[in-house]
């Protein structure tokens, strides 16, 4: 009752919500949104699996990260929900870290602006999803895996998509309205790479490899690629499948990678050094890890 009396002095708080719904400041994620008193509070979810669908923040720039681990989002039924829909929110939006699976969107942007940063998208219908005329959002450094299509831009004046790792989707990327910018980023194993259907795209610096077509209705940048990124899998000491090799082009920014920057989304450090490892089988890489 108090914080509601005082709601314009709540501005910046931090609300901490955990998987069990017990000990924190909410029980689920929608009721932190729901509670956060404005723009400019945040909302932090502690390590562990949140299984919770048809998240909407609405006109409020709130700041959405995990604590102390991986916040996990699981989808309840697989398949199905959109798990966060931010709609009609100013550019002090963001969302940071958190992994997602099983959803049929995974986090869908409507007239947003701001920053989605560090996420990881498994096994979703689409990854992400922007639209309305008013989108100017962020994606960067994004690890997007095994999705129908990894981003979808059907609208916004300026959409940047930049480092991003896509990996094993029906469709990498999909413009079918707005403007957009794509850049260093890698579309490795998909069935079409990039698709253009409309609105404006402008790539450059990607590196396209195994995909069955890497363009569909695009003009391909002048300064994508087309070379084996290395991959790490499973060699140790890789932290995942997809962290690179040292000497991936991607990574050194090395000839034959034509702009001289690291692309993808995880260039922090080297996963794995010595001899370069040979390309393995999807099949293979993912019996690994049943």
């Amino acid at each position: 009752m108090l914080l509601l009396c005082i709601g314009g002095e709540a501005r910046g708080r931090t609300w901490y919500v955990y998987p069990n719904g017990v000990g924190g400041d909410a029980p689920t994620i929608q009721a932190a949104v729901d509670s956060a008193a404005a723009s400019g509070d945040k909302i932090l979810l502690r390590a562990g699996v949140y299984r919770e669908t048809g998240i909407v923040v609405d006109g409020k720039a709130l700041l959405i990260d995990q604590v102390d681990g991986q916040a996990y989002l699981r989808s309840p039924s697989p398949g199905s929900g959109v798990c966060i829909t931010a709609r009609n929110v100013s550019s002090g939006f963001s969302l940071n870290s958190l992994s997602f699976r099983g959803f049929e969107t995974a986090i869908a942007l409507e007239n947003t602006a701001g920053y989605v940063q560090w996420p990881t998208l498994r096994d979703c219908g689409r990854g992400v999803s922007i639209s309305g005329g008013l989108s100017a959002v962020t994606v960067w450094f994004a690890l997007i895996d095994s999705c129908g299509t990894g981003v979808e831009v059907n609208g916004g004046a300026a959409i940047v998509l930049q480092n991003l790792t896509i990996a094993h989707c029906e469709t990498g990327v999909a413009f079918g309205g707005g403007s957009s910018t794509f850049a260093r980023s890698i579309v490795y194993g998909c069935s079409t790479g990039a698709s253009c259907a409309g609105g404006a795209a402008a790539p450059s610096c990607n590196d396209y490899f195994l995909n069955g077509a890497d363009y569909a209705g695009c003009a391909p940048g002048a300064t994508d690629f087309y070379s084996d990124p290395m991959f790490c899998f499973a060699v140790a000491p890789s932290p995942g499948l997809y962290w690179l090799h040292a000497a991936s082009p991607c990574f050194t920014g090395a000839d034959p990678n034509p702009c001289g920057v690291r692309c993808g989304a995880l260039i922090t450090a080297a996963g794995c050094t010595g001899t370069a490892i040979e390309e393995t089988s999807w099949g293979a890489v993912k019996a690994l890890y049943r």
